[in-house]
């Protein structure tokens, strides 16, 4: 990852870490629209690779990524930092929706039982 970041790092005139955004004189929405989505058939490639069952899509590595960051105490800040919030607001939002999905398997694991 380093080598990935230092090679298209400092060449960007956008906000962006990675130069996603071609053309900054052109409307950046479309361009990340087309750049997430590029990223996911890449994550579906690396899914099949692996022989994973589960669709990998940037939403779902944004959702790894906090769980582990939120399951190894990484303080709210970084996660809000990480995750591009605009508020550690919107990052207890969204953490709390991990813990429901999480809640979420442990109610059907005990339906099972039933």
């Amino acid at each position: 990852m380093e080598d990935i970041i230092a090679k298209y790092g400092e060449n960007t005139a956008t906000r962006y870490l990675l130069p996603i955004i071609t053309n900054p004189c052109s409307d950046e929405r479309p361009q990340y629209r087309n750049a997430i989505c590029r990223i996911n058939v890449a994550l579906k490639e690396v899914a099949g690779l692996a022989g994973l069952n589960i669709p990998l899509t940037m939403h779902v590595a944004r959702h790894c990524w906090a769980s582990v960051a939120k399951s190894k105490n990484i303080p709210l800040s970084v996660i809000r930092e990480g995750m591009g919030h605009d508020s550690e607001e919107t990052t207890r939002i969204y953490l709390a929706s991990l813990d429901t999905s999480v809640v979420d398997k442990a109610n059907s694991l005990i339906l099972k039982d039933f």
